[in-house]
């Protein structure tokens, strides 16, 4: 924490407020669960007039574990156009930001600069509907999820070599080598490296 914002939690009394920021192709969602909080040049309110307001999010802790820690939010759309918008396929993967505030009371500004609690990004979200209710569940991913796609590297083979040098050919007819070739950080090479035994019967030689 900044000390601005320890300085102001050693208060006897003080305003806190959670916010979220959600990153769309094509628009901000700043939310609060108080009426609003300005963090410089950013609002964040109770209601926003397009998607809505917060109806429940998880609890967030800090905890070690073998597990991605993932997060379930919960929107109050003001319409069921307005929660379609949201769960678009486009939407899937926009950046969410969970804040922890403290606000100053005179100014209703945020105290430089709240903590960030959870940094990740919307996975799945799924339309609730009842009667005289509508909720739009999201499923917020980890952004530690990305450790887990596939590697897409540099890797030594034909095409990866002429993505970067087009038509340059040295590994075109590449399909397999004796002496394992080092790539990237790791163990230094041996410096020795066994040549198998010729068929003719000769003897093993050693570069």
């Amino acid at each position: 924490m900044t000390p601005q914002m320890q300085a102001a939690l050693a208060q006897r009394q003080l305003i806190m407020a959670g916010l979220i920021r959600i990153t769309l192709p094509d628009y901000t969602l700043r939310l609060c669960d108080g009426a609003l909080a300005t963090w410089g040049a950013e609002v964040f309110l109770g209601r926003d007039d397009r998607y809505g307001a917060i109806g429940a999010i998880d609890v967030i802790s800090e905890t070690v574990g073998d597990q991605m820690p993932g997060m379930r939010l919960s929107l109050l759309p003001p319409s069921t156009t307005a929660a379609i918008d949201l769960a678009t396929a486009d939407d899937q993967g926009a950046p969410v930001r969970v804040y922890l505030a403290v606000i100053d009371a005179a100014t209703g500004a945020v105290i430089p600069d709240p903590e960030l609690l959870y940094a990740g990004e919307v996975d799945v979200s799924e339309l609730e509907l009842d009667r005289g209710s509508r909720t739009l569940n999201m499923t917020i991913a980890s952004v530690w999820q990305r450790l887990l796609e596939p590697n897409e590297g540099a890797a030594l083979s034909d095409a990866f070599h002429q993505s970067i040098w087009p038509g340059e050919l040295g590994f075109e007819n590449m399909t397999g080598t004796v002496i394992k070739k080092l790539w990237g950080p790791g163990e230094k090479p041996p410096a020795a490296a066994l040549v198998p035994q010729l068929p003719t019967g000769g003897v093993q030689r050693y570069l």
